[in-house]
């Protein structure tokens, strides 16, 4: 009994320690209602840096930077809250409006239009929803199959095979869709310029020829790594490298 009382404070101590971060996301939309959005955005950070890792969290984030004027972070958070939910229209649109207030605007190389469409098409769903797609797929390409072999009748024979054979193509596309959308999660290719301004240079090194100039808040594509040393590309086609420090990957 006694060794149950002694240890009974710390089991008090643990449970509402662990508690405590499920009453931050109320705790920081109660600050951000009240305009406290400094305090608000630092409680999403804590919750953040406590590996509580969700869209809403980045999306929330990204509001309050806007609103405290920090457009680049706000950019960043915008991003990353896409990245895990590429289908919500509140974000995509937040993002634009606070794209707007960039220096740089870069006009995209053109593509082929169906090569534009398929990359729409990937990015539309987040790798754990094409998972889902890819699965309900493979669960109708199974009952095809099974009405084709078990069948009497040829029609519903015919049916289950030509069924059957779109399902398949279907559940193949959706798992190549999985894999690329976890590519771009788990590679996190793409970054955010987070100086003021940064000259891109035509080595890895500071006496590197000077190419072109570029200010924060630009979506840029990480290339490859070498050092301290970061080579980009443009969505013009430009690339060349920038300091490590002056980009933060989405």
């Amino acid at each position: 009994m006694k060794k149950l009382l002694l240890i009974l404070p710390f089991i008090l101590w643990t449970l509402l320690g662990a508690a405590q971060p499920l009453d931050l996301p109320l705790e920081a939309e109660v600050f951000y209602r009240e305009g406290k959005y400094e305090d608000a955005a630092n409680t999403y950070a804590k919750i953040l840096s406590a590996g509580m890792e969700s869209a809403r969290l980045y999306y929330n984030l990204g509001n309050c930077y806007y609103k405290l004027g920090e457009n680049t972070k706000a950019i960043l958070n915008y991003e990353r809250s896409l990245l895990l939910n590429p289908g919500d229209a509140d974000a995509r649109y937040n993002l634009k409006m606070a794209q707007e207030q960039i220096v740089d605007k870069i006009e995209v190389l053109p593509e082929i239009f169906f090569l534009r469409w398929y990359k729409a098409l990937v990015t539309y769903f987040s790798a754990d929803q094409w998972a889902y797609i890819s699965l309900g797929w493979f669960l109708v390409f199974l009952g095809m199959l099974a009405l084709f072999f078990y069948s009497a009748r040829s029609f519903w024979k015919k049916i289950g095979f030509t069924v059957g054979i779109i399902a398949l193509f279907f559940t193949v596309m959706s798992v190549i869709f999985t894999v690329k959308q976890n590519h771009r999660f788990t590679e996190r290719e793409y970054g955010i310029i987070m100086t003021p301004s940064v000259t891109v240079k035509g080595a890895p090194d500071n006496s590197g020829t000077d190419l072109f100039l570029i200010h924060e808040g630009l979506k840029v594509h990480i290339v490859g790594t070498l050092g301290d040393w970061v080579n980009i590309r443009l969505v013009d086609g430009n690339e060349g490298w920038i300091a490590k420090k002056d980009v933060e990957k989405i």
